[in-house]
């Protein structure tokens, strides 16, 4: 065990792993929490109010 924690934290290869799985980790729960959301807040569409942007 003492072999593979200084791997992960003792060489750049090993720093390089937990850098790439943290991304994965990351997007996994990105897109799960998307899914939620996404059905949580459905899209209704433009309705009349989005002509009162502030650049229009």
């Amino acid at each position: 065990m003492d072999a593979f924690f200084s791997f992960l934290f003792g060489t750049r290869e090993g720093v390089a792993v937990l850098f790439v799985v943290g991304i994965v980790i990351f997007a996994i729960v990105a897109f799960i929490l998307e899914k939620r959301t996404h059905k949580l807040y459905v899209d209704r569409g433009p309705s009349d109010s989005d002509d009162d942007g502030f650049w229009s």
